[in-house]
């Protein structure tokens, strides 16, 4: 059982590890076992599933949706990108450079 920090105490003192969903996937990825619960966004069942067909993921619960991360689409993102919609929203530059580390951050880790 693979789960994020966030489940409840309960769970993650019973799992076999405990990460972030990255080291999650990349916990299973490199694991022999062949058989997962996943403890995280039930996208990322699907995610791995996809990426290692020869193992079985299972989702802990149905009811691991994150709802937020479910509300911007890719159609928003480029309408906003193409100035149709959206707000601006402006940030002060020290926090805008911390939140780009972040992101360039977790592209460098998706592409390696």
């Amino acid at each position: 059982m693979l789960v994020h920090p966030e489940c409840r105490p309960e769970i993650v003192e019973l799992a076999d590890f405990v990460g972030s969903t990255t080291e999650i996937m990349d916990f299973a990825a490199k694991s022999e076992a062949k058989e997962f619960i996943i403890g995280t966004e039930n996208s990322i069942v699907q995610h791995l599933g996809i990426d290692h067909p020869e193992k079985l993921f299972f989702p802990l619960s149905k009811d691991c949706v994150c709802h937020n991360m479910k509300v911007t689409t890719i159609a928003d993102v480029l309408h906003t990108l193409e100035g149709r919609d959206g707000l601006e929203i402006n940030i002060e530059e020290q926090e805008r450079l911390a939140a780009k580390r972040c992101i360039d951050e977790m592209l460098r880790l998706g592409n390696g």
